[in-house]
């Protein structure tokens, strides 16, 4: 019991900031709903699609060596892997904001539809250097271990990207340029308060060792082909949408991605605590495979049901949005897919990395990239954002499955597959009638009935954890008892 006391106190650690983050992005996103129309809605989508394809490029996988190489580093030595690791990331960065100058134009027409947006166009360079330094800074806290400073960062991030969002809206212009505003003084605000928090890693005598760099870059550039295939799978959703449908579209799905989004942040949350608790679990006690059985039950009861309660209670939360995004009710049902099914992978897919054939990752995303682009160019012009949304959950369940049978079969795991792909299916019936059956009755039946279904097939597993976080408030509310006073 201990031991489950002290994985839920580190994972709680790491994760109330993203909590809150997802708290405060469900309370923004109906009021940037009311200020901003979903075309311009969209065009900020295309903005962060960039965004995340640039920044992937200038990491150029030196994030991976940094944290890979960091427990090999003695302690006063982190420092200058810190800078050996970052300075290669800032110097394609550099070379990206450079060629993002000489290519505004293209770049403005391609991402929003004319030839006129320098501003954007060059604060997607300068976003691109800031984020790089911010990534690395925010490793630094997260392979100290810091949970709380972690989730404060996730914290500031999420008020101070809503801030200037709404203030920008409000007090400047209603347009896209509002979202891109908020979303790079975030970086900017996060990236400095990460490397206040670890100024001692940042500041102070460094030596610089070329070979050092050489090895950094060898290990991570490997790494930069997966990600780019990654990078398509997740987008080739809006990509489609671009190509086939316009901003409007691309609006309303965006705004659906942000409903989702409260999942995807608790996704977030639970992989930055689960990777280094599952290599440390592992390098103790290879043969013991308790902890990911029972890991990957409890994370796939809690994301099934509470992605269950979403599709139950989704026309309500809907309604806090602007009229005009009402419509994106039915498309987020099966993206609710997408941080269930790579949530649990990330607990069924540690077989791969522990015996390091990490060149099956990009199998693994070129066949389900492959999935996707298919499905996308097949529905997306048939049924819009609700085809993209459909495409994208059912490639979500195959990057499931590959990640999770190729692990098994290097490390042997029972993840109750059973119990999973049973909830899966049910969970599909359930977002299909959500999606395409437009009766609002069938849609809450359905989605009441799965949630039964899912308290059922998880039933051992929901009253575990009630009884373990009952047990712990009951520790936290128990008044110490007084001892006897001495005569």
């Amino acid at each position: 019991m201990a031991r489950e006391r002290d994985f839920i106190k580190s994972f709680f650690q790491f994760s109330i900031g993203q909590w809150i983050a997802a708290l405060i992005s469900f309370i923004t996103t109906p009021i940037v709903t009311w200020l901003i129309i979903p075309e311009e809605f969209g065009k900020a989508s295309m903005f962060t699609l960039a965004f995340n394809l640039l920044l992937t490029i200038a990491l150029l996988g030196a994030d991976q060596s940094f944290v890979r190489m960091f427990y090999e580093r003695p302690a006063d030595d982190r420092r200058n892997l810190l800078w050996e690791s970052l300075l290669p990331s800032l110097s394609v960065g550099l070379v990206v904001f450079i060629g993002i100058g000489i290519f505004w134009k293209e770049l403005s027409f391609i991402l929003f539809g004319d030839y006129t947006h320098f501003l954007p166009v060059f604060l997607l360079g300068i976003t691109v250097l800031i984020g790089a330094l911010e990534r690395f800074a925010t490793l630094t806290v997260r392979m100290k271990k810091r949970g709380i400073a972690f989730s404060a960062l996730r914290v500031v991030n999420g008020i101070i990207n809503a801030a200037f969002t709404i203030l920008y809206a409000l007090f400047v212009s209603r347009t896209f340029y509002a979202v891109i505003v908020g979303l790079f003084f975030s970086h900017v605000v996060s990236a400095l308060l990460a490397i206040y928090f670890e100024k001692d890693m940042w500041f102070g005598k460094i030596k610089i060792d070329f070979s050092s760099i050489k090895a950094i870059i060898k290990y991570g550039l490997p790494f930069v082909p997966t990600f780019l295939i990654t990078w398509l799978f997740q987008s080739i959703d809006r990509l489609a949408l671009r190509n086939y449908c316009d901003f409007t579209e691309i609006g309303l799905y965006s705004a659906a991605f942000k409903v989702v989004a409260v999942m995807s942040l608790i996704q977030a949350g639970f992989t930055t605590f689960w990777v280094p608790v599952s290599y440390e679990s592992y390098e103790k006690e290879p043969e013991s495979t308790g902890i990911f059985e029972k890991t990957s039950l409890f994370i796939a009861a809690v994301m099934f049901i509470f992605g269950m309660l979403i599709l139950v209670f989704k026309d309500a939360i809907f309604l806090l949005l602007e009229s005009s995004y009402r419509q994106a009710a039915g498309i987020s049902s099966f993206l609710i897919l997408m941080p269930i099914m790579y949530t649990v992978s990330e607990v069924t897919v540690v077989g791969i990395n522990f015996k390091k054939k990490t060149y099956w990752h990009m199998l693994i995303a070129t066949v389900s990239a492959g999935f996707n682009i298919f499905g996308n160019i097949l529905l997306v012009p048939l049924y819009g954002a609700r085809g993209a949304a459909f495409s994208t959950g059912l490639s979500y369940i195959v990057f499931f499955c590959m990640r999770t049978f190729i692990s098994k079969r290097l490390y042997k795991v029972n993840y109750h597959l059973d119990k999973f792909f049973s909830a899966t299916l049910i969970f599909v019936v359930v977002a299909f009638i959500n999606t395409f059956v437009r009766n609002t009755v069938w849609q809450i039946l359905s989605a009441f009935c799965g949630l039964i279904f899912m308290l059922v097939i998880y039933n051992n597993e929901v009253r575990y954890i009630f009884g373990l976080v009952l047990g712990e408030l009951g520790r936290i509310v128990k008044p110490k008892e007084q001892a006897p006073k001495t005569p």
